[in-house]
This record gives C-alpha cells, sequence and structure tokens, in this order.
C-alpha cells in the first residue's frame, strides 16, 4: 500500500490524520522476522509454528555465541500464540553449503605399458591407485603415487566434495554419475550420504554357478535378465520364459536406494531419509509416482536435491555404485557476522505484499539502519514493528540508547527486559529482549473475537496477555531505579517483575512522541486494521461502474466499522461538543472520472493504562 495518490490504477491508503491531540483485516495474528540459524532455508520465507519452527532452524544458539543467539529465541516466544511467523533466515556471503558428486570411474586394474587410458579410468599401482585425467597410452616408467605423472592424480574415491553459495545453480560436470547436494541451508558434516544396490550384476550367465535373488546376468540371446530366486544354474542357458528363476531385466528393475543419515546432539548416527529411485525419467512406482531420482527428491524431500549423468548406461552405472561408500558431506559453513545489508536485504522481502504479516519483531537485532529499514517497511504495509533496547544495558543508558537512535514512528515499539531467566535448551541463565513476545501478547488479545472481528484494540500489556513464559527470572541489574515517567517521555515500554516471580510487559506506547492517540500501540493496530480491510474492499470494486463503486465502498465500510463498534474496538467521542457521538464517520466521494476517495474517521476505544484513586476523609 503506499500512502499518496498517483495516476496508476491501484488501491491507496492515506497516511493517518491523528486529531486527537492533547496538552498535557483478515488475520492480524501472523508474525515476521529475521534470524541468523544454524540450518534452515536461506533467503526465503519459511511459515513455522511453535511446534516445528526448531525442525527447520535447529536449537537457537547458546548464550557465548553473542548477540544472534536471541533470534530464535523470540521466534519460539512468538510462536506460542501466533497463528504462524513468517521467518527468514540470513547468513554472510561466505557461508557454503556443502555437495557431494560422483564420478562415474572405469577400473582397469593393475597398471599396464602400452595400453589406452581414458580420463576416469582407474589403475592399481605399487603405492595405491590412480585416476587418469587426461587420455594417453602409457609407457615405461610405471606412474606411482608418489610421482604420478602429467597424466594421473591420486585417486582418493569415487566421492568427490564441494562448496557452493546457498542458492547458486549447480552444474554436472562431464565424466560424474551423480551430484547431491541439501536445500534446507544445513551445513553440517553430521550427515552423510549412500548408495545401496538393489541388483547384482554378474556378467554373462555361466553353468553350475550359484546365483541369489536379484542378482542380474546376460544370456546367450544378448539379454540380461534378473534372478528371481536363490538357485544354482544348470548345464545349459535356460529358457527364460519357461523358467521360474529368471524374468527379463526392464527398465522398472535399474533401480537403487539412496540414504541420507544424520546425528544426533550426542553424536548418535540415524537414517534421515530413504528413497528407493530410478534413472529413466518415465519411471513410476507402485502408486504411479514418478520414480526418477530427481523428481522423486524434488517432490517428496525438503532437504536434499540431485543432479543425474545423461550419457551413461545402466551398466557403467553399476560398475560405478560398486565404488561408492558411505560418505559425510564436507565443505559447509555458516560463514561469519552478516553484514548490515545483508540483513536490509532479507528483511526486505516482507515489503512484498503478496506476504501476510501484521506483527514485525526485531527478534534482538540493534542495528540502528536494519532498525531504521523495519520501521519504514512497517509504514509501507501499515503493521506493526516491535523492536528491543540492549537488555545488557541499565535503565539510565537505556534511554540514551533509544535517543541516539532518533527512531520514531506511530507503527514502531520499544522494550526494555533486563532479566535473565532459565535457557530451556542448555540449561544456566540466558537474557533476551521481549519483542516476540510482544507479538504473541497481540495475538492473545487478537483471540477475543466479536463475531469475525479479532480484538485488535486489547493492548499487548498488562498481566492478561503481556506474561513472558519464562521461569528462574533473576534482575541484570538488582539495585537499579527504573522511574516510569523517563520511561514514558523516552517512549520505552517497560517488562517488569510480577509477585509471582514472572515478568509481565507493562506499557504499550510506540515511538512516537507527540501527544496524540498515535502513541498508544492498540490505537495504531485499530487502525492498520481497518486499513487492511479497506483494501480488501476496495478490489472488490476496482475497475466496477460508478453506481457499483459508491454503493458498494459505502456498504462495506459501514459494515467494517460498525463490526468495530460492537467489538468495543470504537466508542464514542470523548468530546462529544465538538466530534459529535458517533463513534465514526465517513464520506465517499468521487474526486475525479478514475478516482474514489473514502474518507474515514474514529474514536479508538481506550485502555486502562493509568488508574487512580483519589482517597478522601469523611467528617
Amino acid at each position: 500500500m503506499k500512502n499518496i495518490i498517483t495516476n496508476a490504477a491501484e488501491i491507496t491508503v492515506l497516511d493517518l490524520i491523528d486529531q486527537t491531540f492533547k496538552t498535557g483485516g483478515g488475520p492480524t495474528t501472523i508474525g515476521a522476522t529475521v534470524v541468523r540459524a544454524s540450518k534452515g532455508p536461506v533467503g526465503e520465507i519459511v511459515q513455522v509454528t511453535y511446534n516445528n519452527w526448531e525442525d527447520y532452524f535447529g536449537m537457537p544458539y547458546p548464550a557465548k555465541a553473542g548477540q544472534h543467539m536471541e533470534g530464535l529465541r523470540h521466534v519460539n516466544d512468538a510462536a506460542q500464540d501466533c497463528a504462524y511467523v513468517n521467518v527468514v533466515r540470513v547468513v554472510a556471503d561466505d557461508a557454503r553449503f556443502p555437495s557431494l558428486a560422483i564420478k562415474h570411474i572405469d577400473d582397469k586394474g593393475d597398471w599396464a605399458t602400452e595400453t589406452a587410458y581414458l580420463a576416469n579410468d582407474v589403475v592399481t599401482v605399487a603405492d595405491g591407485q590412480l585416476i587418469c585425467i587426461l587420455a594417453h597410452t602409457s609407457d615405461d616408467p610405471a606412474p606411482t603415487v608418489e610421482v604420478p605423472g602429467v597424466n594421473w592424480e591420486e585417486y582418493p574415491g569415487v566421492e568427490e566434495q564441494d562448496n557452493h553459495a546457498y542458492g547458486a545453480t549447480l552444474a554436472l560436470g562431464d565424466g560424474y554419475l551423480l551430484q547431491v547436494w541439501p536445500v534446507d541451508g544445513d551445513p553440517s558434516t553430521n550427515r552423510s550420504f549412500e548408495i545401496e544396490k538393489l541388483i547384482n550384476h554378474k556378467g554373462d550367465w555361466e553353468a553350475e554357478t550359484i546365483y541369489s535373488e536379484n542378482d542380474v546376468a546376460e544370456f546367450p540371446d544378448g539379454n540380461e535378465y534378473l534372478c528371481r530366486n536363490d538357485h544354482s544354474s544348470e548345464e545349459e542357458a535356460p529358457d527364460p520364459d519357461d523358467s521360474p528363476n529368471w524374468r527379463l531385466l526392464t527398465n522398472q528393475d535399474k533401480r537403487f536406494k539412496i540414504n541420507f543419515y544424520d546425528k544426533t546432539i550426542s553424536g548418535e548416527e540415524y537414517l534421515l531419509e530413504s528413497y528407493v529411485v530410478g534413472i529413466v525419467e518415465t519411471d513410476r512406482d507402485d502408486m504411479g509416482r514418478p520414480n526418477f531420482i530427481e523428481s522423486v527428491l524434488q517432490q517428496q524431500s525438503d532437504r536434499f536435491r540431485c543432479d543425474l549423468g545423461v550419457s551413461l548406461e545402466w551398466d557403467e552405472i553399476q560398475d560405478t555404485l560398486d565404488e561408492v561408500s558411505k560418505t559425510a558431506f564436507a565443505g559447509g559453513s555458516n560463514g561469519g557476522e552478516p553484514e548490515t545489508q545483508d540483513w536490509i536485504d532479507a528483511w526486505d522481502m516482507f515489503r512484498d505484499e503478496s506476504i501476510p504479516m501484521f506483527l514485525l519483531f526485531a527478534a534482538g537485532n540493534y542495528d540502528e539502519s536494519v532498525l531504521a529499514n523495519c520501521i519504514d517497511i512497517a509504514e509501507a504495509r501499515h503493521v506493526n514493528f516491535f523492536f528491543d533496547v540492549p537488555y545488557y544495558l541499565d535503565a539510565a543508558a537505556a534511554l540514551l540508547w533509544l535517543k541516539s537512535t532518533s527512531l520514531s514512528s506511530r507503527q514502531a515499539s520499544c522494550y526494555y527486559c533486563p532479566f535473565g531467566a532459565t535457557d530451556e535448551w542448555y540449561g544456566g541463565k540466558t537474557a533476551w529482549g521481549a519483542s516476540g513476545a510482544v507479538a504473541a501478547a497481540c495475538a492473545q488479545g487478537d483471540a477475543n473475537f466479536t463475531g469475525s472481528t479479532p480484538g485488535i484494540h486489547y493492548s499487548p500489556a498488562g498481566v492478561k496477555r503481556g506474561r513472558l513464559e519464562r521461569v528462574g527470572v533473576t534482575p541484570l541489574f538488582p539495585g537499579d531505579n527504573l522511574n516510569r515517567d523517563d520511561f514514558y517521555t523516552g517512549r520505552i515500554n517497560p517488562v517488569i517483575a510480577w509477585d509471582d516471580g514472572g515478568l509481565v510487559i507493562d506499557d504499550s506506547l510506540t515511538v512516537f512522541f507527540l501527544q496524540s492517540y498515535s502513541r498508544f500501540v492498540w490505537v495504531n493496530r485499530i487502525a492498520n486494521y481497518i486499513d487492511h480491510r479497506f483494501v480488501e474492499l476496495a478490489n472488490q470494486f476496482k475497475h466496477e461502474p460508478d453506481g457499483i463503486t459508491y454503493r458498494g465502498l459505502a456498504k462495506g465500510i459501514k459494515a467494517i466499522l460498525d463490526e468495530l463498534v460492537t467489538s468495543e474496538a470504537l466508542s464514542s467521542p470523548r468530546e462529544p461538543d465538538i466530534d459529535g457521538d458517533s463513534p465514526y464517520q465517513f464520506t465517499v466521494t468521487q474526486q475525479e472520472i478514475d478516482l474514489w476517495l473514502v474518507d474515514w474517521s474514529f474514536c479508538p476505544t481506550g485502555s486502562a493504562r493509568r488508574i487512580a484513586g483519589q482517597p478522601r476523609l469523611i467528617k
């Protein structure tokens, strides 16, 4: 939503006109944030809930990891009550993710002189194995691992490790059978890859030989046949059409199993994923689903992808599979600290208006440039943004910190939570901010529906909604003096210790420094809700003729505002002599042949931030 009227055919919501100066739509419980994490997709928006965020992004970093240990703790706080949270993982430019390529090799046995060798031929020499890197005809003296010459290099195995930037396009080079890489952003070397053969090539059929189920032999007719039963062959090759022990090998038999393993925190390996796959693009499994290896991973795996060589025959692939061993992925790294621009680029994904989100929270990011960018996003999209003062500052330093940032917006709110609490992941005590918990408090208020209208007017503060789900609470500055008037003037919402030992968000101010209603969070949530409902309404009548447009907009905006009156989000004006007694007013006028203006004013409900008792003596 833009804040100005242009000549483009689009819906516009103008900036809120706040006339409350004093002297003295859809679902609203969707959170959004950017975090650092040990794993998870990079540069894309992942929709997580309280039950699955750890599956995507892993455990939060421990306290000793520094500032970015906060991010996932805020996600955990917010996800407890939000419908879901849209999370973007940010990494530094030097982050790398592993890939594993399997070379197609031809094992030629012992090296021999006067022999034509091709690239990827493997030979055995006195001190190990070599792989040919340049086609040539061999000559004395014999190469060695120590002195391989220009045509050979030491053969480390068929598996070749590499790494790449996340999202990079990987191309399978000539001479390779298969390349496999993770797409879920996990750089961990705890993972490994294994190929398990399902059929065994035995070469030409031979008499008086023991064959086992799934052995494959080439018969005198030139075709390959699959052994059905364990047996010992007779003196002459049987007719496969009449044999109970053999049947013709088909493309559906040209399959193998791929296994992916991972390790628990204690280092115990377990099977992560396993698939039976084929090499033929038209291959389908018994359920009719594609069985081609690339298609199987694309459709069934959220973690891995692969690329299969296109010029290899099945028997060549089988020879290579004989050489493949279980191999750990290597070369992955989460890199160093993301730069400011990395964070800004990640947050900018939420500028896309097709991405639903209403509750932005900084999740422990204190970079002033990043916070300013978040506020710009919040204002452009008419949503709320919650951020924190660094928890490690005392009260006086907290006030100075926010003042030094010069951040100001009716959409943004700042919170101060100088408390440690029990770390449910690592034990001991850890401190982190409250911005994720504020999103959860908003969600708790929204859950108070009146019909289909959420309770967007409930202040995200106080013991009913503003409690933080933390135990073992200890203050970081037990002797600190928190001056509530100074915090009001500085527009910082404090988190305070409650009588039962818990923590409570104890105010609901925005970082808007004028003495108007826009300084309150719930007022802006009401305004934002009307804005989004208006956009939904206006899109229904965009490009409709005048009569339909007028009737539709007038009826629709009245219904939106009436619902808010019913839910008690709107109330009668506090100065009826000036503003009348209606909770809202609106007009629908045609400004130009192609421009309609819907102008609405409303009186938001109050919230008992301040309650005064007046004792009196009676004579």
